[in-house]
């Protein structure tokens, strides 16, 4: 008897149903596979959306510290893909980023458009208005109630910053508001804590025309060194505990590093802090910056419950300092190391660390 023959199946892969490749793209961990997958074929880019990619888990960044001599290199890590990403803007000076973007500084162009947010994984800039300065310029970000992705800056004269926030590629808006340490935009409004006396209280500021709405008590006696954070559920205030009082800081043990939670109750009526053994499914990203949150569900393969930060530690027995990443886990009351790369603890008091948030639009 002849043996049967083996009916091999081909599968066309450029043929596969645009549902499943949607499907596909949505597991990829890293968005630079996301670009890969987009450039298989034009059924494959079709399917897909560079306005919809898959959710990020943020990458670390280091880029140089002060305005002084041009150092254009700035560096991305993925923790997906534990790849790191090198980026070069030649005679740039970079200020730091602002959700998906940096802000970038070059003197010798010819326009007036000298300071724009540069996207580096579209390669795409959005100029800032010309009414900006280019001294006390800092990029920030507002939190999930703005337009994801969108970036936003302040720079400060005197007493009072002003805030400009980008809305779309040519609209700004432009808000001026009292100097303040950490901002967070929540339910249409800014929420400010300051310095000094200032610090004894939280501003609500009107969006549109920076005025002081009311005034929040804060939610511990001693909030100097704290973060606001808008969230979907709320807005969350977190306060670095222990024998840590700032960040960053010459940090010994990581594990010495903690923190509590609390959210905003009943606002505007009766508004009061309610401090909270755990944070569910989301995160919290904490830099030199200020803080913003994700869920975990909407990743996958990472932890929720659980406070991310950067911050500065010593390298001992050896001397010096270096950009240290660790976790908070709120249910275990624990903080723990989190492997970085080599890169990202040299030359600390040269280059500056914090987190990005990957973006294609």
């Amino acid at each position: 008897m002849a043996p049967k023959k083996l009916t091999v199946l081909r599968v066309i892969w450029a043929n596969l149903d645009p549902n499943l490749l949607r499907i596909i793209s949505k597991k990829l961990g890293d968005i630079s596979s996301f670009v890969c997958f987009r450039a298989v074929c034009k059924r494959w880019r079709a399917a897909t959306s560079i306005s919809d990619p898959p959710a990020q888990f943020p990458w670390v960044i280091d880029w140089p510290r002060g305005k002084g001599k041009p150092d254009d290199t700035f560096r991305f890590y993925s923790f997906n893909s534990r790849k790191t990403h090198t980026f070069q803007v030649p005679d740039a000076h970079i200020y730091g980023p602002s959700d998906g973007h940096m802000l970038i500084y070059e003197g010798d162009r010819s326009s007036k458009e000298c300071q724009s947010f540069l996207n580096p994984l579209a390669w795409t800039e959005r100029f800032v208005p010309e009414e900006v300065p280019v001294d006390n310029v800092h990029p920030i970000r507002l939190g999930c109630n703005l337009i994801q992705n969108e970036p936003a800056l302040v720079y400060q004269k005197s007493a009072h910053s002003t805030l400009f926030f980008s809305q779309s590629a040519k609209q700004w808006t432009k808000t001026r508001v009292p100097s303040f340490k950490t901002v967070a935009f929540y339910d249409h409004k800014f929420f400010l804590t300051g310095y000094g006396i200032e610090n004894s209280r939280i501003r609500v500021i009107d969006e549109a025309t920076g005025v002081v709405l009311s005034y929040l008590p804060l939610p511990t006696d001693d909030f100097y060194h704290g973060y606001l954070i808008a969230t979907d559920d709320g807005l969350l205030a977190v306060e670095v505990i222990g024998s840590i009082t700032v960040m960053p800081f010459l940090l010994i043990d990581v594990k010495e590093c903690q923190f509590e939670v609390y959210r905003l109750e009943n606002y505007p009526q009766n508004s009061h802090w309610n401090k909270l053994s755990g944070i569910g499914d989301l995160m919290l990203f904490l830099d030199q910056q200020n803080g913003f949150s994700l869920k975990a569900s909407d990743i996958g393969g990472f932890k929720g419950n659980c406070i991310y930060f950067i911050t500065t530690g010593s390298k001992k027995p050896k001397s010096g300092s270096e950009h240290v990443i660790g976790r908070f886990d709120l249910e275990s009351n624990t903080t723990e190391r989190i492997p970085a790369p080599a890169w990202l603890g040299i030359r600390t008091w040269e280059r500056q660390a914090g987190w990005f948030l990957p973006t294609l639009k």
